[in-house]
Parts: structure tokens; C-alpha cells; sequence
């Protein structure tokens, strides 16, 4: 067994690359299943392209573009254009699978339509002459390419998926629209982005969202290659697509279903876009706005990479400053709109569109509580008090590993940035990458010490380095600054590589476990596993079932209707008991909510417990609780982990009218395992 520790393991690198080990459990089905899902997650993303490409060429007609802006303007564009009719079907009650079959086949045909008429790439005639180091990027670059495709055939584990980024568009498919998740403040965030998500579990399961995801990382690396060939070179392009992929946060999120790197191909195609305006057009601007704006309908950081686009923008045309303000201020007016549906469904379900944010503006809603929604500011910021010492260093800190989000950060942007006001060529690209990523950079840094939420100025860092690379003087430096480049894209993937590997994720991609047998082990990445229950419930109770989850955020594999509150708002059985007199009128309320079942996490709940006091009742309405419990549920199913580091316990209630004469009433969970154990750990 191979112990992992950040380091180069020589003994970890050989059982990685053991071939055999991946395909010994391969069974037929298991093949099928792949390429099941790889179809139809390359079939989403083509017809993105497919209506990207015939807007970009039937409607705005920008003008020439080389083919991987041609690639990546046209699938960014074509995926905020489905994502919008998703979220309109959304609205609509309409999110059912046929509608979304519709739009993915008309998106089909408009891109046969729009192979008619070509673009017109307008290249120069590429002098590009690989070197070993070229071609040793190439296959590092290729390499990973592979390795993050194989990672999202995996179920989803992440965390935030499980309670956000999969899990509302989930809530939405079985409400088959909008519907409110009271006591989940995750799911006022924007989430452009789970509209995707939403049609992909609609047309198979969660593995569709993260190819989905996946692809936006590869489209991301296109980005860069066209940027890099249409300002730089086609040298450029190649070593700057593989630092940005291979910095281990990129890598990573390739492998989950989040926002990031939609954010990233958004905000990138942005400036790319941009930094083809020409003062007096409009085209580039409008295409440019509306994927910023797609950009800040998939996450509230999306308006970092807005303002870095928005000075661009006003230094290039800086010498007109009256048409800097006319096209400022039309790009922002057409940026603002992918965001207004989300300000408005926040506006309906929270009475502030900018819910969880601005509640000193707004207002607290009802339902939310100031000091929990303190604790989630906090723990999205993941700094402290922001100093000017811990400032001025936090560059060396997150190199060097010592802030908990930045495992393996790359040392690139550290070492090699400053670099580049001795060996960066003379180009015109390389002040509006310089402002673009500073602002990035600058905004993300007095606001969170989360890395990943850095990622859309990975790019501009790594365009940047990479002209370095490509210019003519400074051969020995640039020499030594290609190998030290190679090395960290090498040590990127590695770290990456034996992470996955010793998780043993890869085991039931091929085959080796079950679904099943992988969702129900708990580890480091995926703790206290609620699997098992949840699969009980989506296979044996009526379709017709409700069940509220107590002691767990993540909802996700839940396949029947469920009420679910984060560790950061309030708990809706302590509200319920609060505003209950005896335990029947507790029962009375949650059947008046519909529901006919209680799941609970047991080592789930001790942990958020003790972490964040979600059951913070008074003792009135514990005892109502407790009354409850003895005259109202039934135990319908039990599982418990006994091996590993931590024994884990799930369980589901059918609530009762009334017990059977004679029935005792199950353990109280709550309070005879959870609150007893974290008492007792409180005094330790």
C-alpha cells in the first residue's frame, strides 16, 4: 500500500503507471456505460458549437478568427446560449428531457447550417518549427489532457457538487423547474452553470455534467492557444495552454462538477474578445460582454475577471477617453443581463437579489440567521482579518503550500513573473494581459485565500511566460526557464496524478468496485457517506415520498423530494420544534410539509455539530423533539461503516400516526449518539 505525502515518490510513480492494473476489471458493461456517457457529453458539447458557430457567423459576423478562436468563441458562445434556454425552461416548469433533446438537436443543425459558410481564419503560413522541449510540452500536454478526461468518468464526490453545484440543479429536475430550497443558501448563488448541469441529468447522470465540466477546461486551453497564436505565436500558445491546464487547482477541477473553469472559459473568451475591439465596432464588444456577463451569471467572482476586462477596455482606448465611456458603457449594459434572472429569482425567494451577500442592504430574510450567514462569509473567504504583512507575502505562502487551499500551487507565477521585466519581448498584447491579471489578482486577494477562485488569471499569467519563452534573446535564461516551465507542468500533473491514484478513485472508473461499494466508503475526500441510505430511498420508497435530511448538507443522489439546510442556515427541525408545543404537533407540522421520512447522518452530524451547532435548540424544544421521536418514527433502514478511520451510521425514519402497540421506538439518534458524543468531545 502506497502511503501519499506531498514529494516526489519514485515507488508512487511506477504503480501509477502499471497499465494492467486499469484494465483487469473491465467488463463489457462498464466499456458501454464510458462510451455511453462520452457520447452523449461530446454530443452536448457539439451542439453548443453547433449554435455558437451559427451565431457567430450568421448573426454577429466579427470577422476573420484563427480556428481555436474559431473553436472556443463559438462553444463558450453556444453553451451560454443553451444554459439561458435551459434556465427559461427553468422558469418555465418545462425542464423535462424532451425539451432539452430539442435544443441540443436544433443546435446540431444550425452548426450543419453553418458549415455552408466558413470562416475565414485569415492565418499566416505557421513557421512553427518544434524543438524537443516543444515536443516534450506536447506530450505533457496531451498526457494531461488524458488523464482529466479519465478522472470525470467517476460518480461525484466533491463536496460543493453534492450540496450546490449538482445539487440544486438536481432539486430542479425533480421539481422540473424553479423551486425554493429554503434552508440551502447555496442555491441563491448564481448558477448558470447548473443549468448545464441540470439538462446533463436529465439525458443520463452526474458523469454528463462533469464531461460538461471537463470540456470547459480543454475549451479553456483552446482559448489560450488562440490567444496566444493570434497576439504571440504558435510557440507561445502551446507552452501557455499547458502551464495554465497543468497547474494542479486547474487539473483538479477537471475532475468535479463545478464553476471554475466555466468561469475561466467565459471570462477568457472575454478578453480574448476583447482584445480584438476595435474602437468604432461593436461586434468583438458584444461578444466579449455577453460571455463576461455568463462569466458573472455562473459565480459572483466572474466580476474580478469583468473589471480586469472592463480596464482593458478603457486602456485601449485610452487616447479616445469619450469613446472608452460609450463602449464601457454599452459592454456593461449587456453584461448585466445574464445576470438579471438570478437577481430576480433571489429577489422572489429572498427579497434581496444579491441573497447571501448585502444583507446589511437588504436585509436578513426570515428564514436565514446574521450569524450563520457571518460563518459562511468566513468560510468562502478562507482568511482571516486581512493584514498587510500576511498581504505582502500571501504570494510566497500560497507558493510555498502553507495556506490549506494551495496544495502543489504551482511555483511558476512566483518565480518566472517577475522575470519577465527582463526577458518579455516588446508586444502589444502584453500590457492588457499585465492589467487584466493584476486586477484579477488584486480583486481575488482582499477578498479570499481560496486558490481555485483565483483561476480565471491563471491564463493571462501563463500568456505572459510563455512570450517569454518565445523571445529571441536571453538564450540561456530562456533556456533554463523552458526547463524549470516543463519541470512544474511535470510536477503539476504528478502531484494531481498520485492524489487521484492513492485516493483509489480510479478504481471504479475501471470497473474494479461498484458505484455502490466506492459512494459508500468513506475517505479523506468524501467523509461520512450517505450513500447507502439514499440508495435505499431512491429504490425502495413511493415516488410520492418527502424526506427531510437531518445532520447532512449534500443532497444530491437523493432522487426523491427532500427538505436539506446547510451547515450555515438554520435547521428546519429545530424551527418546526421551536414553534411546537408537544411532539404531535411536530409531527402535524412535518406531514403539513409533506414529509414521510427522516434520514440521518449520524457522523456527519456530530462533525457539522460540533463545527457549526446545528441542532441549536433550547431545551423546550429538544424535549418536544424527543417527544416526537418516541411516538412517531419507525425505523425503516440502518447501515453502518465499520471499517476505515471513522465508523459511520446512516439511517431512515418512516414517520408514523402511531406506533404498534407494544413497539418501542428506535434509538434517538440525535440525542443519544450525536449530542452525547459531542459533549463528550467538547471535554476533551
Amino acid at each position: 500500500m502506497i502511503i501519499y505525502a506531498p514529494g516526489i515518490n519514485l515507488s508512487a510513480l511506477l504503480a501509477m503507471l502499471s497499465p494492467l492494473q486499469y484494465v483487469s476489471g473491465l467488463s463489457l458493461q462498464t466499456i458501454i456505460d464510458h462510451i455511453e456517457n462520452l457520447a452523449i457529453g461530446l454530443g452536448f458539447v457539439l451542439a453548443a458549437a453547433g449554435a455558437g458557430r451559427f451565431l457567430l457567423l450568421r448573426v454577429l459576423a466579427p470577422g476573420p478568427l484563427n480556428v481555436w478562436e474559431d473553436i472556443s468563441f463559438s462553444t463558450a458562445l453556444g453553451l451560454g446560449t443553451i444554459a439561458h434556454l435551459v434556465t427559461a425552461l427553468t422558469a418555465a416548469g418545462l425542464l423535462y428531457k424532451w425539451p432539452i433533446i430539442v435544443i441540443l438537436f436544433a443546435g446540431i443543425g444550425l452548426g450543419i447550417l453553418s458549415l455552408s459558410k466558413a470562416i475565414d481564419h485569415h492565418e499566416p503560413p505557421d513557421v512553427f518549427k518544434p524543438n524537443i522541449l516543444d515536443l516534450t510540452a506536447s506530450v505533457l500536454f496531451f498526457a494531461a489532457l488524458i488523464f482529466t478526461l479519465g478522472t470525470a468518468f467517476g460518480p461525484e464526490v466533491f463536496y460543493d457538487a453534492l450540496v450546490y453545484h449538482l445539487a440544486a440543479p438536481n432539486f430542479y429536475v425533480l421539481k422540473h423547474g424553479f423551486a425554493d430550497m429554503p434552508y440551502n443558501l447555496y442555491s441563491s448563488l448564481f448558477l448558470l452553470h447548473g443549468m448545464l448541469y441540470s439538462a446533463g441529468l436529465l439525458l443520463r447522470n452526474e458523469i454528463v455534467p462533469k464531461l460538461i465540466n471537463y470540456s470547459a477546461g480543454v475549451l479553456g486551453a483552446a482559448a489560450v492557444l488562440g490567444l496566444g497564436r493570434r497576439h504571440l505565436s504558435p510557440r507561445a500558445g502551446l507552452w501557455a495552454a499547458l502551464i495554465f491546464y497543468t497547474v494542479a487547482q486547474t487539473l483538479q477541477a477537471s475532475w468535479y462538477s463545478g464553476a471554475d473553469l466555466l468561469l475561466t472559459l467565459f471570462s477568457l473568451t472575454a478578453l480574448a474578445a476583447a482584445l480584438r475591439h476595435k474602437p468604432g465596432e461593436r461586434k468583438f464588444l458584444l461578444i466579449s460582454a455577453v460571455l463576461a456577463g455568463c462569466g458573472m451569471a455562473t459565480k459572483a467572482t466572474g466580476i474580478f475577471p469583468a473589471a480586469g476586462i472592463m480596464l482593458v477596455l478603457f486602456y485601449r482606448e485610452r487616447f479616445s477617453p469619450r469613446a472608452a465611456l460609450r463602449s464601457a458603457f454599452f459592454w456593461g449594459l449587456i453584461a448585466i443581463l445574464p445576470v438579471l434572472p438570478w437577481l430576480a429569482k433571489n429577489q422572489i425567494y429572498r427579497q434581496n437579489p444579491f441573497f447571501p451577500f448585502l444583507t446589511s442592504v437588504f436585509g436578513v430574510p426570515p428564514n436565514a440567521a446574521a450569524d450563520k450567514l457571518a460563518g459562511f462569509m468566513a468560510d468562502a473567504r478562507q482568511m482571516g482579518p486581512l493584514e498587510l504583512k500576511q498581504w505582502l507575502i500571501h504570494p510566497w505562502t500560497i507558493t510555498m503550500g502553507k495556506s490549506g487551499s494551495a496544495w502543489s500551487f504551482t511555483p511558476l507565477f512566483l518565480f518566472a513573473l517577475p522575470l519577465l521585466f527582463l526577458i518579455a519581448p516588446a508586444c502589444a498584447v502584453a500590457t492588457p494581459l499585465w492589467i487584466y491579471f493584476l486586477t484579477v489578482w488584486l480583486l481575488w486577494s482582499l477578498t479570499s485565500g481560496m486558490v481555485r477562485f483565483l483561476m480565471p488569471a491563471y491564463p493571462a499569467a501563463a500568456l505572459l511566460i510563455a512570450a517569454a519563452l518565445d523571445t529571441h534573446g536571453h538564450r540561456a535564461l530562456r533556456k533554463a526557464l523552458q526547463i524549470a516551465a516543463l519541470l512544474a507542468c511535470a510536477l503539476g500533473l504528478y502531484f494531481s496524478g498520485a492524489l487521484f491514484y492513492v485516493n483509489g478513485d480510479w478504481r471504479v472508473i475501471c470497473g474494479l468496485i461498484s458505484k455502490t461499494e466506492y459512494l459508500s466508503a468513506t475517505r479523506d475526500t468524501y467523509i461520512c457517506s450517505d450513500y447507502p441510505a439514499m440508495d435505499y430511498i431512491n429504490r425502495k420508497l413511493p415516488v410520492n415520498s418527502k424526506v427531510m435530511i437531518l445532520g447532512d448538507a449534500r443532497s444530491f443522489y437523493l432522487k426523491r423530494d427532500f427538505i436539506v439546510s446547510s451547515a450555515f442556515d438554520r435547521t428546519p427541525i429545530v424551527e418546526y420544534a421551536s414553534e411546537s408545543i408537544t411532539g404531535h404537533d411536530l409531527y402535524a407540522r412535518l406531514r403539513r410539509e409533506g414529509v414521510t421520512h427522516i434520514l440521518i447522518n449520524s457522523s456527519e452530524a456530530m462533525r457539522l455539530q460540533l463545527g457549526y451547532n446545528i441542532f441549536y435548540w433550547d431545551k423546550r424544544a429538544a424535549a418536544v423533539f424527543d417527544d416526537f421521536w418516541s411516538r412517531h418514527i419507525k425505523e425503516s433502514f440502518a447501515w453502518s461503516e465499520v471499517q476505515g478511520r471513522n465508523k459511520n451510521h446512516v439511517a431512515v425514519f418512516e414517520l408514523v400516526g402511531k406506533l404498534p402497540a407494544g413497539a418501542k421506538p428506535p434509538i434517538n439518534l440525535v440525542r443519544d449518539v450525536i449530542q452525547k458524543n459531542v459533549d463528550a468531545a467538547k471535554t476533551i
